[in-house]
């Protein structure tokens, strides 16, 4: 995935998937919190994404990148409670979320 610089006055054009997006003339920029949709999650606050594994595949870059800078970079779910799943079946390359926030409550894996 690629990153945008963008503020709401700034002319979106629909994307290949159908979303509006930043035009492809904006700054490219690497963000240090990511919001991130999911289908569901767990306690352990690992998500079930869409399936295509543009999250994880940025998340992971973003972050190696950011520890080395020795920078903050923070993952934020947004969900219903009712997405919640007693466990979410995980592969190698899945990385748990920061924070999952619902209308009733913030999980966080932050110590």
């Amino acid at each position: 995935m690629i990153f945008k610089k963008w503020i709401p006055t700034d002319q979106l054009t629909q994307g290949p998937l159908g979303t509006m997006e930043p035009l492809k003339t904006k700054k490219s920029i690497l963000p240090q919190i990511l919001v991130v949709p999911m289908l569901s999650f767990d306690r352990q606050l690992f998500r079930l994404g869409y399936g295509g594994g543009y999250y994880d595949r940025s998340i992971y870059i973003l972050k190696k990148y950011f520890q080395k800078e020795k920078k903050f970079f923070i993952t934020i779910g947004l969900a219903y409670s009712i997405q919640e799943e007693k466990k979410i079946p995980r592969e190698k390359h899945d990385i748990s979320m920061d924070y999952i926030i619902t209308e009733n409550e913030v999980l966080s894996n932050v110590n």
